[in-house]
């Protein structure tokens, strides 16, 4: 064999060598330490969890909003309508004299994504089924400042999802206006219009998927055209004017379909076409009419509620925070979450800390990896509606994220379906064909173990839903059954699905809810 040869069989065997620590690193942390020995992974049993139903959360302050019925089979019936207030695109406008209202258009566009040329992707859409959208004028008038105990408006107003019968008699039971039957999972294809501009030449756009429903012209020539100056003059008059609508979905029954809109679209609004006519004399001294065509638009920038009617199946009241339950009831929208506490066991010596937790600590061991294995119960939830592919965890006692989440190297902003894999990871299969979350929570436990690092306390953990666990916000809740989560993640609000896990006193035993640690001891 050539010197070449042999140089290079040494080469791919050191590469082949040094790979392969890599992906051993990747997995278990400095167990390639020769003076390391990597034991046999521990699994902690001393962990409780349990679920909270939330009956009210806020709701003012988003921009993506549910519309419709949706039927889950663990859960019940959820349905979702919109309060909304509409704003004037621009203040003081110029109508020009004697305008005529051609059209008035109210358009929702939906979340969707070109597959192809001509065929687009709905998101957020739930259920296949049909519904009529009805639209009620409110005079339920939507403040933005909380005048608060001593009239000192310093707060913001808020406003819950549970309000819908103290506002209802300030709802008009007229209809504004009821579409023809839409049936959001059809709308697949690109939405083609012909726009005239100020001479009246049409132009051509092919458009996203999106609902578009004819309003009636007499009510905004009242509301808009014929308003009085003062009105147009602010959106804060305007508003105080036209107190703005309430959407609902009916139903075709007996299937149900439920979507979501993002209202702050600059193509989410209802838009005034309207003309100018005008007397010029031409050249030859005779008199023409000169047409000149407008298009005006009234947003949905102000403040906008889900306001929800809840039909939910799951009794939540009896909770034991003590011993843990068999499931955790993970519900979307005005739903349910979950309850994690860690290290739970007998505290003999009643220092706060459990026996379990202060052996642990006195251990010294090298944290390569902790994991919690959440297992879908299958057989309570049979169906693929309870199949929602990423769940989201955050520190209830601080209300923040855990290290691991800022720590996670797939953070993505620009795409959220992806981000985070290692932190939380998204529903799989194990070897044995069930599907299940792996939630890596290696640095939490880490902290928790170090006596000396200031984040070392063991706190609540909270678990939701989630369609997007990049947007870690969190939004108030009033009353919770339990009276644990002051806030939940706002993106729980942004799906109207639900899950169930298996808690920490499941009949699967394989399926418990277990805390896994990788560790390698250092004495």
């Amino acid at each position: 064999m050539s010197k070449f040869a042999l140089r290079s069989l040494a080469s791919i065997i050191v590469l082949s060598f040094l790979l392969s620590c890599e992906n051993e690193y990747s997995e278990v942390g400095t167990d390639f330490i020769n003076s390391i020995e990597v034991q046999p992974a521990y699994e902690s049993e001393n962990v409780i969890a349990y679920s909270e139903k939330h009956n009210s959360i806020r709701t003012n302050g988003f921009r993506n909003l549910l519309l419709g019925k949706y039927a889950d089979p663990v859960y019940g019936l959820s349905e979702a309508k919109i309060l909304t207030q509409v704003n004037l695109s621009q203040t003081r406008p110029d109508f020009g004299e004697n305008p005529i209202i051609d059209s008035v258009v109210m358009t929702l566009p939906f979340f969707s994504r070109q597959v192809q040329q001509n065929e687009y992707e709905l998101d957020s859409v739930y259920g296949d089924g049909s519904f009529r959208i009805n639209m009620f004028q409110s005079n339920q008038f939507l403040r933005e400042l909380d005048p608060g105990e001593d009239g000192d408006f310093q707060d913001n107003q808020l406003y819950f999802t549970d309000q819908l019968e103290e506002f209802r008699p300030n709802i008009s039971t007229d209809t504004v206006v009821s579409s023809q039957v839409i049936k959001p999972s059809d709308l697949t294809e690109p939405v083609i219009l012909f726009e005239r501009n100020e001479e009246g030449v049409a132009d051509t756009l092919s458009l996203s998927p999106r609902i578009r429903i004819q309003m009636p012209i007499e009510h905004f020539e009242e509301r808009v055209l014929n308003a009085s100056p003062e009105v147009l003059a602010s959106n804060t008059a305007f508003r105080n004017f036209l107190r703005g609508y309430m959407i609902e979905a009916e139903q075709q029954q007996p299937v149900l379909s439920m979507s979501m809109f993002d209202l702050e679209n600059e193509d989410a609004n209802i838009t005034i076409y309207y003309r100018n006519e005008t007397e010029e004399v031409n050249d030859d001294g005779e008199t023409e009419i000169i047409t000149t065509y407008s298009e005006f638009a009234l947003n949905f920038n102000g403040t906008k509620l889900n306001l929800y009617e809840n039909d939910f199946n799951v009794d939540l009241t009896s909770q034991n925070t003590e011993e843990g339950e068999e499931n955790i009831y993970l519900k979307g929208g005005e739903g349910s979450s979950g309850v994690i506490e860690l290290f739970s066991g007998p505290d003999s010596n009643g220092n706060g800390v459990s026996d379990e937790l202060e052996e642990l600590r006195s251990n010294n061991w090298l944290i390569n990896e902790a994991n919690l294995d959440l297992y879908l119960n299958e057989e309570i939830a049979t169906t693929s509606k309870n199949r929602i592919n990423r769940v989201f965890l955050f520190n209830l006692d601080d209300e923040e994220v855990l290290e691991d989440f800022i720590r996670d190297p797939t953070a993505s902003d620009n795409n959220p379906g992806q981000s985070r894999q290692v932190h939380l990871g998204p529903l799989r299969e194990d070897e044995n064909g069930d599907l299940f979350y792996r939630i890596r929570l290696t640095s939490f436990i880490t902290n928790i173990l170090n006596e000396d690092n200031t984040d070392s306390t063991n706190v609540k953990l909270g678990l939701y839903v989630t369609n997007n666990v990049e947007n870690s916000s969190l939004v108030r809740t009033r009353n919770p059954e339990l009276g644990i989560s002051e806030n939940v993640p706002r993106s729980m609000m942004e799906t109207p699905r639900g899950i169930v896990i298996h808690g920490n006193r499941s009949a699967d035993q394989s399926k418990r809810l277990k805390l896994r640690i990788i560790y390698t001891e250092t004495n």
